[in-house]
């Protein structure tokens, strides 16, 4: 009786671990329709969260910035988790949408910290603890020793994968260098740190990325708390760690999927750049910042030679539509205002349907 009960309990793990970790499949069979943002503060009214209400996304991508609680202490944090998720509107979002999210500065330390955060253990604890149980069960977090917060997820739509990878910029980033003229301003401008130790990700992680990365799919989505394909501005970027950001690039070229998407946020402003990362394909990178904590009135806007039209400043989110068609997975992106109306858009991928 005794090993019966132990083969009926080693059966049910078995059976619940295959249940969490199948792909999960999209309400409509021709599309799925993913919501994104960052930097929403749990202070601030925020009519995009009534928008996601009537949207009915089938996932919602938080990008990082999901609160606004900058402390050296992370146990301080815990009241603007609960502030911001008992906003009745997620009651409702959370019944026709499923969660995934990332961390990035002012929700894991403080102001553009990185892996000298002191207390980042206990951060992790908080953000798994509260954050965790908004996205779909069975997620594990960062390493097996309990290190940093990266995951991914598997969508499935009409037998085609979506593979979205989702990464940790902030656990184990090595410090940012920072420009001779921030010193005199006070404000975060950084050059690019091209010490040979230098890392954004940790080879921990960089080892878990590649294993993500050689896994087939027919989209893989990546997304990114701060922003992988421009390098012109000055703020934090995967450019101010240029050994990294090639190493990733390389991955994109060897990647094993059919299609591919950057998703990022953390820049107060929305934008969309178009990267050739080989001869004949193209790296996409939506930006959508902030949901509710427009700057408006800072110079935020750089140009670059990826770059697709102009910035937009105002509160805003995104949307990617990822549509069955002729046999395979063609996508579109775009990017809302708070009422609802399209401001940027990438009309379609390289698929030239």
């Amino acid at each position: 009786m005794k090993q019966f009960s132990t083969f009926l309990l080693f059966f049910l793990s078995i059976l619940c671990l295959q249940f969490f970790q199948s792909p999960v499949f999209g309400k409509d069979h021709k599309k799925i329709h993913i919501g994104f943002g960052s930097c929403l503060h749990q202070d601030k009214e925020s009519p995009i969260l009534g928008l996601w209400e009537k949207e009915s996304f089938d996932l919602i991508l938080l990008l990082g910035d999901n609160i606004y609680a900058d402390s050296l202490v992370a146990e301080e944090k815990i009241p603007a988790y609960q502030k911001q998720f008992l906003r009745p509107e997620w009651k409702k979002i959370r019944t026709q949408s499923k969660i995934l999210a990332t961390w990035d500065d002012h929700d894991y330390g403080i102001n553009d910290s990185g892996g000298e955060y002191t207390d980042k253990v206990k951060s992790r604890e908080v953000f798994i603890s509260l954050v965790g149980p908004l996205m779909p069960k069975g997620r594990s977090f960062g390493t097996k020793e309990g290190k940093g917060i990266f995951h991914s997820y598997f969508l499935e739509l009409n037998q085609k994968k979506i593979h979205i990878i989702i990464p940790d910029t902030r656990y184990f980033r090595s410090p940012l260098k920072r420009t001779f003229f921030s010193y005199f301003t006070g404000k975060g401008r950084y050059r690019p740190n091209d010490s040979p130790d230098a890392t954004l990700l940790g080879e921990e992680q960089w080892a878990w990325l590649i294993e993500e990365f050689n896994k087939p799919s027919d989209l893989l989505v990546f997304v990114s708390g701060i922003q992988v394909i421009p390098t012109e501005q000055p703020f934090e970027k995967w450019g101010n760690f240029p050994s990294d950001r090639e190493r990733l690039f390389q991955l994109f070229r060897e990647a094993k999927t059919k299609e591919f998407v950057i998703l990022s946020g953390d820049r107060h402003i929305a934008e969309i750049y178009e990267f050739p990362i080989t001869e004949s394909r193209k790296l996409i990178e939506i930006t959508s910042s902030s949901l509710n904590l427009p700057l408006p009135f800072l110079p935020l806007e750089y140009d670059s030679e990826y770059k697709l039209g102009s910035a937009f400043r105002e509160e805003n989110y995104g949307s990617l539509q990822i549509q069955f068609k002729d046999g395979k997975l063609v996508w579109r992106s775009q990017i809302k205002d708070k009422t609802g109306n399209v401001v940027l858009s990438y009309p379609n991928n390289d698929s030239k349907e």
